[in-house]
Protein backbone atom coordinates (compact mmCIF):
# COMPACT_ATOMS: atom_id res chain seq x y z
CA UNK A 1 0.00 0.00 0.00
CA UNK A 2 1.31 3.40 -0.94
CA UNK A 3 1.81 5.74 2.01
CA UNK A 4 0.51 9.28 1.93
CA UNK A 5 3.16 11.94 1.81
CA UNK A 6 4.23 13.13 5.26
CA UNK A 7 3.13 10.04 7.15
CA UNK A 8 5.14 7.30 8.83
CA UNK A 9 4.59 3.51 8.70
CA UNK A 10 2.03 1.97 11.07
CA UNK A 11 4.60 -0.12 12.97
CA UNK A 12 5.40 2.52 15.56
CA UNK A 13 3.86 5.87 14.63
CA UNK A 14 0.77 6.13 12.52
CA UNK A 15 -1.38 8.72 10.80
CA UNK A 16 0.51 11.61 12.43
CA UNK A 17 2.51 14.26 10.53
CA UNK A 18 6.18 13.38 10.86
CA UNK A 19 7.31 16.93 11.62
CA UNK A 20 4.87 17.45 14.49
CA UNK A 21 5.55 14.05 16.05
CA UNK A 22 9.31 14.40 15.69
CA UNK A 23 9.41 17.86 17.25
CA UNK A 24 7.06 17.04 20.12
CA UNK A 25 8.86 13.76 20.89
CA UNK A 26 12.36 15.22 20.68
CA UNK A 27 11.39 18.25 22.74
CA UNK A 28 9.99 16.09 25.53
CA UNK A 29 12.86 13.58 25.30
CA UNK A 30 15.54 16.29 25.41
CA UNK A 31 13.79 18.05 28.29
CA UNK A 32 13.66 14.95 30.47
CA UNK A 33 17.32 14.12 29.83
CA UNK A 34 18.24 17.77 30.44
CA UNK A 35 16.37 17.52 33.74
CA UNK A 36 18.59 14.60 34.81
CA UNK A 37 21.72 16.50 33.81
CA UNK A 38 20.75 19.57 35.79
CA UNK A 39 19.88 17.44 38.82
CA UNK A 40 23.54 16.39 38.94
CA UNK A 41 24.43 20.05 39.38
CA UNK A 42 21.77 20.66 42.03
CA UNK A 43 22.64 17.47 43.91
CA UNK A 44 26.26 18.63 44.13
CA UNK A 45 25.15 21.80 45.89
CA UNK A 46 23.02 19.71 48.25
CA UNK A 47 26.09 18.06 49.71
CA UNK A 48 26.87 19.53 53.08
CA UNK A 49 23.97 21.98 52.91
CA UNK A 50 20.33 22.08 53.98
CA UNK A 51 18.94 19.72 51.38
CA UNK A 52 15.35 20.19 52.57
CA UNK A 53 15.54 23.90 51.73
CA UNK A 54 17.05 23.17 48.33
CA UNK A 55 14.52 20.47 47.48
CA UNK A 56 11.77 22.74 48.78
CA UNK A 57 12.92 25.53 46.45
CA UNK A 58 13.10 23.09 43.55
CA UNK A 59 9.64 21.62 44.18
CA UNK A 60 8.03 25.02 44.76
CA UNK A 61 9.54 26.36 41.53
CA UNK A 62 8.42 23.38 39.44
CA UNK A 63 4.82 23.41 40.68
CA UNK A 64 4.34 27.20 40.73
CA UNK A 65 5.93 27.74 37.30
CA UNK A 66 3.87 24.90 35.80
CA UNK A 67 0.69 26.54 37.09
CA UNK A 68 1.89 29.92 35.78
CA UNK A 69 2.62 28.51 32.34
CA UNK A 70 -0.80 26.87 32.25
CA UNK A 71 -2.53 30.19 32.87
CA UNK A 72 -0.37 32.08 30.37
CA UNK A 73 -1.04 29.56 27.59
CA UNK A 74 -4.70 30.61 27.76
CA UNK A 75 -3.69 34.02 26.42
CA UNK A 76 -1.03 33.16 23.85
CA UNK A 77 -0.29 30.30 21.48
CA UNK A 78 1.44 27.23 22.82
CA UNK A 79 4.37 27.60 20.41
CA UNK A 80 5.38 30.88 22.05
CA UNK A 81 5.29 29.27 25.50
CA UNK A 82 7.59 26.54 24.18
CA UNK A 83 10.01 29.07 22.68
CA UNK A 84 10.22 31.09 25.90
CA UNK A 85 10.53 27.94 27.99
CA UNK A 86 13.46 26.50 26.06
CA UNK A 87 15.23 29.88 26.00
CA UNK A 88 14.87 30.10 29.80
CA UNK A 89 16.35 26.60 30.02
CA UNK A 90 19.32 27.62 27.88
CA UNK A 91 19.96 30.70 30.03
CA UNK A 92 19.66 28.70 33.29
CA UNK A 93 22.05 26.05 31.99
CA UNK A 94 24.65 28.64 30.99
CA UNK A 95 24.26 30.40 34.34
CA UNK A 96 24.83 27.08 36.11
CA UNK A 97 28.27 26.83 34.48
CA UNK A 98 29.39 30.07 36.15
CA UNK A 99 27.43 29.21 39.29
CA UNK A 100 29.49 26.06 39.57
CA UNK A 101 32.74 28.01 39.24
CA UNK A 102 31.73 30.73 41.71
CA UNK A 103 29.86 28.46 44.17
CA UNK A 104 26.94 30.82 44.68
CA UNK A 105 23.60 30.40 46.48
CA UNK A 106 22.34 26.83 46.04
CA UNK A 107 18.60 27.32 46.82
CA UNK A 108 18.41 30.11 44.25
CA UNK A 109 19.99 27.89 41.59
CA UNK A 110 17.54 25.12 42.51
CA UNK A 111 14.64 27.57 42.14
CA UNK A 112 15.88 28.77 38.73
CA UNK A 113 16.31 25.19 37.57
CA UNK A 114 12.84 24.22 38.81
CA UNK A 115 11.25 27.23 37.12
CA UNK A 116 13.01 26.58 33.82
CA UNK A 117 11.75 22.97 33.89
CA UNK A 118 8.21 23.44 35.16
CA UNK A 119 7.16 26.49 33.15
CA UNK A 120 6.67 24.68 29.84
CA UNK A 121 6.50 21.00 30.71
CA UNK A 122 2.65 20.90 30.70
CA UNK A 123 2.63 22.46 27.23
CA UNK A 124 5.32 20.04 26.03
CA UNK A 125 3.32 17.05 27.29
CA UNK A 126 0.16 18.48 25.74
CA UNK A 127 1.94 18.99 22.43
CA UNK A 128 3.06 15.36 22.51
CA UNK A 129 -0.48 14.18 23.35
CA UNK A 130 -1.86 16.19 20.40
CA UNK A 131 0.76 14.73 18.05
CA UNK A 132 0.17 11.04 18.80
CA UNK A 133 -2.97 9.04 18.11
CA UNK A 134 -4.80 7.14 20.86
CA UNK A 135 -3.78 3.69 19.66
CA UNK A 136 -0.06 4.57 19.49
CA UNK A 137 0.28 6.90 22.48
CA UNK A 138 1.44 4.15 24.86
CA UNK A 139 4.17 2.67 22.70
CA UNK A 140 5.47 6.11 21.70
CA UNK A 141 5.54 7.18 25.36
CA UNK A 142 7.24 3.91 26.36
CA UNK A 143 9.88 4.30 23.67
CA UNK A 144 10.44 7.94 24.63
CA UNK A 145 10.83 7.11 28.32
CA UNK A 146 13.12 4.15 27.61
CA UNK A 147 15.40 6.30 25.44
CA UNK A 148 15.39 9.01 28.11
CA UNK A 149 16.51 6.53 30.75
CA UNK A 150 19.22 5.04 28.56
CA UNK A 151 20.66 8.41 27.55
CA UNK A 152 20.50 9.66 31.14
CA UNK A 153 22.39 6.58 32.33
CA UNK A 154 24.95 7.19 29.58
CA UNK A 155 25.37 10.80 30.70
CA UNK A 156 25.78 9.68 34.32
CA UNK A 157 28.36 7.03 33.43
CA UNK A 158 30.39 9.43 31.27
CA UNK A 159 30.14 12.56 33.41
CA UNK A 160 30.02 10.91 36.83
CA UNK A 161 29.83 13.64 39.45
CA UNK A 162 31.72 16.23 37.40
CA UNK A 163 29.41 19.17 37.96
CA UNK A 164 31.12 21.53 35.52
CA UNK A 165 30.90 18.96 32.71
CA UNK A 166 27.26 18.32 33.53
CA UNK A 167 26.51 22.05 33.37
CA UNK A 168 28.23 22.42 29.98
CA UNK A 169 26.51 19.31 28.62
CA UNK A 170 23.13 20.58 29.85
CA UNK A 171 23.73 23.93 28.13
CA UNK A 172 24.61 22.33 24.79
CA UNK A 173 21.73 19.87 25.02
CA UNK A 174 19.18 22.62 25.70
CA UNK A 175 20.57 24.72 22.84
CA UNK A 176 19.97 21.72 20.56
CA UNK A 177 16.33 21.67 21.70
CA UNK A 178 16.02 25.34 20.80
CA UNK A 179 17.58 24.77 17.38
CA UNK A 180 15.09 21.97 16.71
CA UNK A 181 12.17 24.25 17.48
CA UNK A 182 13.55 27.09 15.37
CA UNK A 183 14.64 25.06 12.35
CA UNK A 184 11.68 22.72 11.96
CA UNK A 185 9.06 25.38 12.71
CA UNK A 186 6.08 23.08 13.19
CA UNK A 187 2.97 24.65 11.67
CA UNK A 188 0.75 23.36 14.44
CA UNK A 189 1.49 22.75 18.11
CA UNK A 190 -2.10 22.78 19.33
CA UNK A 191 -5.61 21.95 18.30
CA UNK A 192 -7.69 25.02 17.56
CA UNK A 193 -10.00 26.24 18.94
CA UNK A 194 -9.39 24.99 22.48
CA UNK A 195 -11.76 25.34 25.40
CA UNK A 196 -10.26 26.60 28.68
CA UNK A 197 -10.68 24.43 31.76
CA UNK A 198 -10.22 25.19 35.45
CA UNK A 199 -8.77 23.21 38.34
CA UNK A 200 -12.30 22.80 39.68
CA UNK A 201 -13.64 21.41 36.42
CA UNK A 202 -10.77 18.94 36.14
CA UNK A 203 -11.24 17.66 39.69
CA UNK A 204 -14.99 17.42 39.14
CA UNK A 205 -14.27 15.05 36.25
CA UNK A 206 -15.12 11.66 37.77
CA UNK A 207 -12.71 9.77 35.51
CA UNK A 208 -9.83 12.07 36.47
CA UNK A 209 -10.54 11.68 40.20
CA UNK A 210 -10.72 7.87 40.00
CA UNK A 211 -7.23 7.73 38.48
CA UNK A 212 -5.74 10.65 40.42
CA UNK A 213 -6.50 9.28 43.92
CA UNK A 214 -4.63 5.95 43.42
CA UNK A 215 -1.73 7.81 41.80
CA UNK A 216 -1.55 10.21 44.75
CA UNK A 217 -1.74 7.31 47.21
CA UNK A 218 1.07 5.45 45.45
CA UNK A 219 3.36 8.50 45.38
CA UNK A 220 2.77 9.20 49.09
CA UNK A 221 3.28 5.58 50.15
CA UNK A 222 6.44 5.30 48.06
CA UNK A 223 7.87 8.56 49.42
CA UNK A 224 7.15 7.58 53.03
CA UNK A 225 8.45 4.02 52.74
CA UNK A 226 11.50 4.49 50.52
CA UNK A 227 13.90 6.05 53.11
CA UNK A 228 13.09 3.41 55.74
CA UNK A 229 13.16 0.55 53.24
CA UNK A 230 16.61 1.65 52.04
CA UNK A 231 17.92 1.79 55.61
CA UNK A 232 16.59 -1.67 56.48
CA UNK A 233 17.82 -3.19 53.22
CA UNK A 234 21.34 -2.02 54.06
CA UNK A 235 21.10 -3.75 57.46
CA UNK A 236 19.69 -7.04 56.21
CA UNK A 237 21.34 -7.36 52.80
CA UNK A 238 24.50 -5.25 53.13
CA UNK A 239 26.08 -2.03 51.97
CA UNK A 240 26.39 -3.25 48.38
CA UNK A 241 22.62 -3.54 48.00
CA UNK A 242 22.13 0.24 47.80
CA UNK A 243 24.49 0.48 44.80
CA UNK A 244 22.81 -2.52 43.18
CA UNK A 245 19.36 -1.00 43.73
CA UNK A 246 20.36 2.37 42.23
CA UNK A 247 21.62 0.67 39.06
CA UNK A 248 19.11 -2.16 38.74
CA UNK A 249 15.84 -0.27 39.25
CA UNK A 250 16.34 2.19 36.35
CA UNK A 251 17.48 -0.60 34.01
CA UNK A 252 14.53 -2.89 34.63
CA UNK A 253 12.23 0.12 34.68
CA UNK A 254 13.50 1.08 31.22
CA UNK A 255 12.66 -2.35 29.80
CA UNK A 256 9.19 -2.47 31.33
CA UNK A 257 8.41 1.11 30.35
CA UNK A 258 8.57 0.06 26.72
CA UNK A 259 6.68 -3.15 27.51
CA UNK A 260 3.99 -1.23 29.42
CA UNK A 261 3.47 1.16 26.52
CA UNK A 262 2.91 -1.70 24.07
CA UNK A 263 0.55 -3.53 26.46
CA UNK A 264 -1.35 -0.31 27.20
CA UNK A 265 -2.01 0.24 23.50
CA UNK A 266 -3.08 -3.35 22.94
CA UNK A 267 -5.10 -4.23 26.04
CA UNK A 268 -5.80 -0.87 27.70
CA UNK A 269 -4.30 1.39 30.36
CA UNK A 270 -6.19 -0.02 33.36
CA UNK A 271 -4.62 -3.47 33.12
CA UNK A 272 -1.14 -2.00 33.29
CA UNK A 273 -2.01 0.19 36.30
CA UNK A 274 -3.82 -2.57 38.19
CA UNK A 275 -1.00 -5.06 37.70
CA UNK A 276 1.49 -2.51 39.06
CA UNK A 277 -0.54 -1.81 42.20
CA UNK A 278 -1.16 -5.49 42.91
CA UNK A 279 2.51 -6.38 42.43
CA UNK A 280 3.67 -3.60 44.78
CA UNK A 281 1.09 -4.47 47.42
CA UNK A 282 2.12 -8.11 47.34
CA UNK A 283 5.80 -7.15 47.62
CA UNK A 284 5.27 -5.01 50.72
CA UNK A 285 3.20 -7.80 52.28
CA UNK A 286 6.00 -10.28 51.62
CA UNK A 287 8.65 -8.01 53.15
CA UNK A 288 6.52 -7.53 56.27
CA UNK A 289 6.35 -11.32 56.75
CA UNK A 290 9.98 -12.20 55.91
CA UNK A 291 12.27 -9.14 56.07
CA UNK A 292 15.35 -11.22 56.93
CA UNK A 293 15.27 -13.28 53.72
CA UNK A 294 17.59 -11.51 51.32
CA UNK A 295 16.05 -12.76 48.07
CA UNK A 296 12.83 -10.90 48.88
CA UNK A 297 14.72 -7.60 48.93
CA UNK A 298 16.05 -8.23 45.43
CA UNK A 299 12.56 -9.17 44.27
CA UNK A 300 11.26 -5.96 45.86
CA UNK A 301 13.89 -3.95 43.98
CA UNK A 302 12.83 -5.54 40.69
CA UNK A 303 9.11 -5.05 41.32
CA UNK A 304 9.64 -1.44 42.37
CA UNK A 305 11.62 -0.72 39.20
CA UNK A 306 8.99 -2.41 37.04
CA UNK A 307 6.16 -0.49 38.70
CA UNK A 308 7.91 2.86 38.36
CA UNK A 309 8.69 2.19 34.72
CA UNK A 310 5.05 1.39 34.00
CA UNK A 311 3.64 4.23 36.10
CA UNK A 312 5.94 6.86 34.61
CA UNK A 313 4.71 5.99 31.13
CA UNK A 314 1.02 5.77 32.02
CA UNK A 315 0.59 8.39 34.77
CA UNK A 316 3.07 11.00 33.54
CA UNK A 317 2.70 10.89 29.76
CA UNK A 318 -0.26 8.80 28.56
CA UNK A 319 -3.23 8.93 30.92
CA UNK A 320 -3.87 12.66 31.25
CA UNK A 321 -3.63 13.04 27.50
CA UNK A 322 -6.29 10.32 27.17
CA UNK A 323 -8.64 11.95 29.68
CA UNK A 324 -8.42 15.42 28.12
CA UNK A 325 -10.20 15.75 24.80
CA UNK A 326 -8.58 17.38 21.77
CA UNK A 327 -10.68 20.54 21.95
CA UNK A 328 -9.73 21.50 25.54
CA UNK A 329 -6.56 22.77 27.20
CA UNK A 330 -4.70 19.61 28.13
CA UNK A 331 -2.13 21.56 30.19
CA UNK A 332 -4.35 21.72 33.28
CA UNK A 333 -4.66 17.92 33.35
CA UNK A 334 -0.91 17.45 33.15
CA UNK A 335 -0.23 20.01 35.91
CA UNK A 336 -2.58 18.32 38.36
CA UNK A 337 -1.50 14.83 37.28
CA UNK A 338 2.17 15.66 37.85
CA UNK A 339 1.71 17.31 41.24
CA UNK A 340 1.85 14.05 43.33
CA UNK A 341 5.15 13.04 41.74
CA UNK A 342 7.08 16.19 42.64
CA UNK A 343 5.42 16.71 46.02
CA UNK A 344 6.20 13.12 47.04
CA UNK A 345 9.84 13.53 46.01
CA UNK A 346 10.14 16.54 48.31
CA UNK A 347 8.31 14.72 51.12
CA UNK A 348 10.79 11.85 50.89
CA UNK A 349 13.68 14.29 51.40
CA UNK A 350 11.96 15.79 54.44
CA UNK A 351 11.54 12.36 56.03
CA UNK A 352 15.02 10.99 55.28
CA UNK A 353 16.84 12.73 58.22
CA UNK A 354 14.52 11.05 60.71
CA UNK A 355 15.17 7.50 59.53
CA UNK A 356 17.87 6.81 62.13
CA UNK A 357 15.52 7.69 64.98
CA UNK A 358 12.89 5.08 64.10
CA UNK A 359 13.07 1.53 65.43
CA UNK A 360 12.95 -1.57 63.27
CA UNK A 361 9.67 -2.59 64.81
CA UNK A 362 8.06 0.66 63.70
CA UNK A 363 9.24 0.19 60.13
CA UNK A 364 8.12 -3.44 60.07
CA UNK A 365 4.69 -2.29 61.21
CA UNK A 366 4.63 0.22 58.36
CA UNK A 367 5.07 -2.48 55.69
CA UNK A 368 1.63 -4.10 56.12
CA UNK A 369 0.07 -0.62 56.33
CA UNK A 370 1.71 0.29 53.01
CA UNK A 371 0.50 -2.97 51.50
CA UNK A 372 -3.03 -2.31 52.74
CA UNK A 373 -3.06 1.23 51.35
CA UNK A 374 -1.85 0.05 47.94
CA UNK A 375 -4.52 -2.64 47.78
CA UNK A 376 -7.06 -0.06 48.93
CA UNK A 377 -6.01 2.15 46.02
CA UNK A 378 -7.15 -0.54 43.62
CA UNK A 379 -10.82 0.05 44.45
CA UNK A 380 -11.14 3.47 42.70
CA UNK A 381 -9.44 1.91 39.70
CA UNK A 382 -12.13 -0.77 39.53
CA UNK A 383 -14.68 1.97 38.83
CA UNK A 384 -12.41 4.04 36.56
CA UNK A 385 -13.16 3.86 32.83
CA UNK A 386 -10.76 2.39 30.31
CA UNK A 387 -9.31 5.41 28.52
CA UNK A 388 -8.32 3.48 25.41
CA UNK A 389 -11.48 3.35 23.30
CA UNK A 390 -13.05 -0.10 23.19
CA UNK A 391 -13.18 0.08 19.42
CA UNK A 392 -9.40 0.46 19.26
CA UNK A 393 -8.91 -2.67 21.37
CA UNK A 394 -11.37 -4.66 19.23
CA UNK A 395 -9.76 -3.43 16.00
CA UNK A 396 -6.33 -4.58 17.18
CA UNK A 397 -7.70 -7.97 18.24
CA UNK A 398 -9.41 -8.38 14.88
CA UNK A 399 -6.26 -7.37 13.02
CA UNK A 400 -4.20 -9.86 15.06
CA UNK A 401 -6.76 -12.59 14.35
CA UNK A 402 -6.68 -11.89 10.59
CA UNK A 403 -2.87 -11.95 10.56
CA UNK A 404 -2.79 -15.30 12.42
CA UNK A 405 -5.39 -16.72 10.03
CA UNK A 406 -3.26 -15.66 7.06
CA UNK A 407 -0.17 -17.35 8.53
CA UNK A 408 -2.11 -20.57 9.16
CA UNK A 409 -3.44 -20.50 5.59
CA UNK A 410 0.06 -19.92 4.17
CA UNK A 411 1.46 -22.89 6.12
CA UNK A 412 -1.32 -25.17 4.96
CA UNK A 413 -1.19 -23.89 1.39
Amino acid sequence: MKLKKGFAPDSLIARVPISGLFVSSFLLFSTLTWFYLMRIVVFDFVKGQDDVVIYGALTLAIISSAVLGTFIVRKIKRIYILYVWVVIGVITSIISVFWTLLTLNAPLLAFLFGFSFGFGIPSSLSYFADSVTFENRGRNAGLLFALTNLLSLLFLSVLGENVLSASIAASLWRILSLCTLLLVKPHKTEKSPRKSVTFKSVFSDRSFALFFLPWLMFCLVDSLERPYTAALATQFVGEDFAAFDRAFEPLIGTVFALFAGIVADRFGRKRVILSGFIALGTTFATLSLAPTIQIFWYIASAVNGIAWGMFYVIFVIVLWGDLSSENVMREMYFVLGGFPLFFADFLSQVISPFVQNVSRETVFAAFPIASFLLFLSVFPLMYAPETLPEKKIRDRELRDYVEKAKKVKEKRG
